[in-house]
C-alpha cells in the first residue's frame, strides 16, 4: 500500500471540499496544533482483508507523522512569506524617503539559490539599482525567509500535487514576490470562498492550509511544476 500517494490523493480532494474550506476559513490568524488540524484533514485508510491490525495502525501512524511534518510545513512558509512582503515593504518606505524623486513602488523582489536577493524592473538608474541590491542584501531577516518561502513551497506543491516533482532550484531566479502576491490574492474572489478576507495580509495570514493551497494555484500559471 503507498500510503504517501494515498494520503496525497486525500488531502487533494479535502481541499476542493467546500465544507471543509468553509471551516478553514473560520480559523484565526493563530496556526492550529497539529491535532486540531488532523482532526480536520483526516487520512482515509481502509481495513480490508489484505492489511491486518498491525499493519493499519503502522499506516495511520505514517500518516499522522506525514501531516504533522507538512502541517508545519505550511506553517512556516506562510510565516516566511508575510515576513518577506513586511521587510520588503519596509525597505521600500525606508528608501523612498531617502530617494523621494524616485518611484521605487513598481521594484520587485527575486532570489537566486546561494541567497542573493535582486531587484527586478523599476525606472532607476543601474548605479542606484547596485547600491539598493547591497543594502537589500545586509537584511539577514529578509534573505532568511525569502528562501525559506521557495523551500517550503516545493513542498508544499508536492503535497497538493501527487504527481509534481519540484524544487526549491526550480523557483529561485523565477520568482517575483509581487507578481507572487499579486496571483495569490487573485485566488481570493469577492462573490465567493474567501470574500470575508480583504487585505492581502488577512489573505496570507488566513489559515496556513488555505494559504498554502492558494499559493499552489497562484504558482501554476508561472512555472511547470509537473515536468
Amino acid at each position: 500500500m503507498d500510503i504517501k500517494n494515498s494520503l496525497r490523493n486525500s488531502q487533494h480532494n479535502l481541499v476542493n471540499n467546500n465544507a471543509a474550506l468553509e471551516k478553514s476559513k473560520a480559523t484565526t490568524i493563530e496556526a492550529q496544533s497539529p491535532v486540531e488540524k488532523l482532526n480536520a484533514a483526516p487520512a482515509s485508510i481502509e481495513n480490508t482483508s489484505v492489511a491486518s491490525e498491525e499493519e493499519i495502525k503502522r499506516f495511520q501512524q505514517e500518516a499522522y507523522d506525514y501531516n504533522v511534518k507538512n502541517f508545519e510545513i505550511q506553517d512556516n512558509t506562510q510565516a516566511a512569506f508575510a515576513t518577506t512582503l513586511k521587510e520588503f515593504e519596509k525597505f521600500k518606505d525606508t528608501q523612498s524617503s531617502l530617494h523621494p524623486n524616485i518611484d521605487l513602488s513598481s521594484l520587485d523582489l527575486a532570489q537566486e539559490e546561494d541567497g542573493t536577493l535582486q531587484l527586478v524592473g523599476g525606472n532607476i538608474s543601474a548605479t542606484l539599482r547596485a547600491n539598493l541590491e547591497t543594502q537589500i542584501n545586509a537584511n539577514d531577516e529578509l534573505k532568511t525567509a525569502y528562501k525559506q518561502v521557495h523551500e517550503g513551497m516545493a513542498d508544499i506543491v508536492r503535497y497538493f500535487d501527487v504527481n509534481s516533482n519540484a524544487e526549491a532550484k526550480d523557483f529561485y531566479g523565477k520568482f517575483r514576490l509581487n507578481e507572487l502576491s499579486s496571483s495569490f490574492e487573485k485566488q481570493f474572489h469577492d462573490d465567493g470562498f474567501g470574500q470575508d478576507y480583504h487585505t492581502l495580509e488577512e489573505k496570507v495570514l488566513s489559515s496556513s492550509l488555505l494559504f498554502s493551497y492558494k499559493m499552489t494555484d497562484a504558482i501554476n500559471p508561472r512555472i511547470n511544476i509537473s515536468v
